[in-house]
């Protein structure tokens, strides 16, 4: 996803390691994330457990003092208070938390990570991808999906790795509390793996051109070498 955004984007995350410096939001997005992971992993479903988790996994830096820093701790145990009660009414069975898949396309290999998948009680299978999203209003309705490609991605490889053809794509906004799914349509497999495809010839080749449109929304805008974003 990251090349068919910008791939001199690409080239500073994976091939020079620059790291963005960390602000509020993406202070406590990372955390979240960990959280769950560490929470489902540990095998212990209970209120207590998931704050523990959190708390292990909470960063410290990235706020301006410790008041901000606090008041972001506190929004994070709102958020997941919300989602742990939102999941006592799962009846699904989580099979696979932070997956990891790898696959053969052509001469390349692909691999990806899918925050979750579900298998439903009538054995469809769900791929749910989680964002936290601070800028959403919980009380609006939410945009139509804009990672739509990175969502069919994960699918293509849970399917073509593990075996699990999904039924559902979903995102589940944390912040906002709201989740967005929608049936899966294998009609644009072949097109996706010429995209994947095209990505790692380009990635193999070293073309890291960059596409400047992207450069609004890109993390690395202040600090881009190349262009004053």
């Amino acid at each position: 996803r990251v090349y068919t955004e910008c791939p001199w984007k690409y080239r500073l995350m994976f091939e020079q390691g620059k790291q963005v410096e960390l602000d509020a939001p993406s202070s406590l997005g990372i955390p979240l994330h960990r959280a769950l992971e560490r929470y489902y992993r540990a095998g212990q479903p209970d209120w207590q457990a998931l704050l523990d988790a959190y708390d292990h996994e909470f960063l410290r830096s990235g706020y301006p003092d410790v008041e901000t820093r606090m008041q972001w701790n506190r929004k994070g145990v709102r958020i997941l208070k919300r989602y742990y009660d939102s999941e006592t009414e799962r009846r699904t069975e989580i099979i696979g938390i932070e997956r990891e898949f790898f696959y053969p396309l052509g001469r390349h290999m692909v691999r990806g990570m899918v925050d979750r998948i579900d298998r439903h009680p009538d054995g469809r299978f769900e791929v749910i991808d989680y964002k936290t999203r601070f800028e959403l209003d919980p009380s609006q309705p939410l945009p139509a999906e804009e990672s739509d490609v990175q969502l069919r991605f994960y699918a293509l490889g849970v399917k073509e790795a593990l075996g699990v053809t999904p039924a559902l794509l979903t995102v589940h906004y944390l912040a906002a509390g709201k989740r967005q799914s929608k049936p899966y349509d294998p009609s644009g497999e072949e097109q996706l793996k010429r995209q994947i495809e095209a990505a790692a010839d380009g990635i193999e080749n070293e073309r890291f051109s960059p596409d400047t449109s992207f450069c609004p929304r890109c993390a690395y805008r202040s600090t881009c070498p190349l262009f004053s974003c």
